[in-house]
């Protein structure tokens, strides 16, 4: 049984950007899908978070999705030697505490990352980044991809991959839970970076 995990970020709905036209995409093709709503989404806590992604209980046959601030979220899952997935796809990540968000956002980044502990969870990840994201920096992004061994597929001009920039529909992404080679909405095929 194909099997998806979708978790919205700060300050987001599970209705929010591309999230629910994922899920239902999904559902047609016969994948169980779960589609969270996180506990205090405007004021987060990483361990309330951690609780619901456990109770999930991802196992091997499962895609992990995040957006935004629930990457980080991942991230932290794949640091537990105990953990498999199938894969994970991580839109718009990053592994630092933005200043202006310092106090949303605290709990998530206080202890940092083990990338070697991510990276010898085997999963293999991928990264997903705009090259215009207001909130995000780019390199930053490119940088962290290397740190954990991450397939990294940059966005040109995606914004922070949110309705309000063209993504209430996200179908790279469809493509890419399915395994496919996907295209860009130019015909060009996208190149990964490593």
């Amino acid at each position: 049984m194909k099997r998806a995990i979708i978790i919205h970020g700060w300050d987001q709905e599970p209705t929010d950007e591309w999230l629910l036209w994922l899920a239902k995409q999904l559902k047609k093709r016969d994948w169980q899908v779960d589609l969270p709503k996180m506990p205090n989404a405007r004021y987060p806590q990483f361990e309330a978070w951690m609780k619901v992604l456990l109770e999930l209980s991802p196992d091997k046959n499962t895609v992990l999705i995040g957006h935004s601030l629930s990457c980080s979220l991942i991230l932290k899952y794949l640091e537990r030697p105990q953990v498999k997935v199938k894969k994970t796809l991580l839109v718009a990540a990053w592994d630092y505490l933005l200043p202006e968000l310092e106090e949303e956002h605290r709990s998530f980044f206080k202890e940092g990352f083990d990338y070697e502990a991510i990276k010898q969870n085997q999963t293999p990840i991928t990264i997903i980044q705009s090259t215009n994201d207001p909130y995000l920096d780019f390199n930053k992004a490119k940088l962290l991809a290397k740190k954990i061994n991450a397939k990294f597929i940059p966005f040109e001009n995606a914004g922070h991959f949110q309705t309000k920039s063209g993504y209430g529909e996200f179908p790279e992404l469809l493509e890419m839970c399915e395994g496919l080679k996907f295209r860009s909405k130019n015909g060009v095929n996208k190149k990964s970076l490593h």
